[in-house]
């Protein structure tokens, strides 16, 4: 697992966090603006994401020094999965939002180390995720961590993303 920030620390997401990742989710549809409505499609995007999710598929929640939820990043893979993050079988999809308090200091980088490691870990292939047209910060992160494009979505206003891992 990667370095976390001095005083911050990752444990392993658990089925008792399935409500705060719904609200992860949320921040991630309304691209940190709370104040946004969620887009088209939300609710189904959200079952798939947050209800479909077990904590066998692996997840991990940062806590800020005063244990306050910063922020977190679960994987997505098996059946039911949408299509437009789907790269293969063998290649779960990130979720990944930090709460906008603690943005900016690193803490976004060390959730894609920890979740990078566990994947890698498990077996898979790599690992896929969607980035919004337009956030370019975050696409800058993910091409920092090894992720490239594999295509993008306009419909869906989003770029897919890959890292892929090195065979052993």
């Amino acid at each position: 697992m990667g370095s976390v920030l001095t005083g911050f620390s990752l444990r392993p997401a658990t089925e008792s966090d399935r409500t705060y990742l719904s609200r992860l989710f949320f921040l991630t549809d309304v691209f940190g603006d709370e104040s946004q409505p969620v887009g088209d499609g939300y609710l189904e995007d959200l079952e798939c994401y947050v209800g479909g999710w077990t904590p066998g598929q692996g997840g991990f929640i940062a806590l800020s020094p005063e244990v306050i939820p910063a922020g977190g990043v679960w994987l997505r893979h098996g059946p039911g999965r949408p299509a437009f993050e789907f790269v293969a079988a063998d290649v779960p999809e990130l979720v990944i939002a930090v709460e906008h308090r603690y943005g900016g200091n690193g803490l976004g980088s060390s959730l894609i180390d920890a979740v990078l490691s566990l994947a890698r870990s498990r077996g898979h292939a790599g690992v896929s995720l969607a980035v919004d047209f337009g956030n370019d910060r975050a696409r800058a992160l993910y091409v920092r961590k090894g992720f490239t494009s594999v295509g993008s979505r306009p419909e869906l206003g989003c770029e897919v993303l890959l890292h892929r891992f090195p065979e052993a």
